[in-house]
């Protein structure tokens, strides 16, 4: 038998021994339906609400747990998003308009919930209207008409809290509040659970109101984030369940264009008025686009009056 018999031969004998076609491809489809869907896990809030510490917990989880580190792609445009923090009915307790530039770095906003917006609070048009509700008044009090949105339950930080060992933070004055629970001494502590839960979501009892809260949001956030950053904690798998997307967003091809954090402000407000027997806050809409539009594009000083979220908060 020459060579060429001799190979002729040995393709025939490992045909001979391969398994049929139809029973390879039945294989395959078992296999493809036994294989857990991953779902897209809190789409921003780990690439920064520390100096954007709304957006720092979502871009850290935005992987799946299972899926690899893909190398970081570049940002070819500007995308803007919409982050919004709920409470166990369901409620926005933390609003927050952000974007990752063309350069990689993400910066936010934070909109108090207590906005007013010409006929209701922020937070009441999300009760009211939904998400698609809250984006359109978010467009008309911003100027910027957001392309995604991660909607976000409180209650995931309460866990990650837990995980981390505590998130430490630091009060200028005690504070007792019967409503929100949050009881609590001046200076620094550390806090975890329900009663992380309770120092997010005070606002009666203090100086500033929704925009105390909203500073003691970017607090803690920042300090947890700083807890995350150096742990093994699987935060996709703490809050799966806690975050639902837009269909349309692309989390983790999102995240891979994530190359920094930016600055994270408060949206400027005129202050406390009485609308209809509710405390309200008003905005003058023209400073408000202004403001945002500066700092979203990374204007050198846009930032100012966004606070320090390194010291001790109200």
């Amino acid at each position: 038998m020459n060579e060429e018999q001799l190979i002729r031969q040995a393709i025939a004998d490992e045909a001979a021994r391969a398994a049929p076609t139809e029973e390879v491809l039945a294989r395959l489809r078992s296999h493809r339906e036994r294989r857990p869907r991953r779902r897209p896990v809190l789409p921003v809030v780990v690439a920064g609400l520390a100096a954007a510490a709304a957006v720092a917990v979502t871009v850290v989880a935005v992987r799946p747990s299972a899926e690899p580190t893909a190398p970081v792609a570049a940002a070819t445009a500007a995308t803007d998003f919409l982050l919004v923090g709920t409470d166990e009915s369901g409620r926005a307790d933390a609003i927050v308009l952000a974007r990752l530039g063309a350069d990689g770095v993400v910066r936010g906003v934070s909109l108090p919930r207590d906005t007013w917006t010409g006929q209701a609070k922020l937070n009441q048009t999300f009760t009211e209207r939904g998400i698609d509700g809250l984006t359109s008044a978010v467009e008309a009090l911003t100027g910027v008409r957001p392309a995604h949105h991660a909607v976000v339950d409180m209650a995931g930080f309460a866990r990650l809290s837990d995980a981390v060992g505590g998130v430490e933070v630091c009060l200028k004055n005690a504070v007792s509040d019967p409503r929100s629970g949050a009881e609590f001494p001046a200076g620094a502590q550390t806090l975890s659970g329900e009663r992380a839960l309770a120092f997010l979501r005070q606002r009666m009892g203090l100086p500033n109101g929704d925009l105390d809260r909203t500073a003691r949001q970017r607090a803690f956030l920042g300090s947890l984030t700083g807890k995350l950053s150096g742990s093994t904690v699987d935060v996709a798998k703490l809050v799966q369940g806690n975050v639902r997307t837009d269909p349309g967003w692309d989390v983790v091809e999102f995240a891979g264009q994530v190359k920094g954090a930016g600055e994270l402000a408060v949206m400027p407000t005129l202050g406390e008025r009485q609308i209809g027997g509710m405390s309200v806050l008003q905005a003058d809409p023209a400073a408000v686009k202004s403001f945002v539009d500066s700092l979203l594009r990374g204007s050198p000083g846009s930032g100012a009056g966004g606070g320090d979220t390194a010291g001790c908060v109200d």
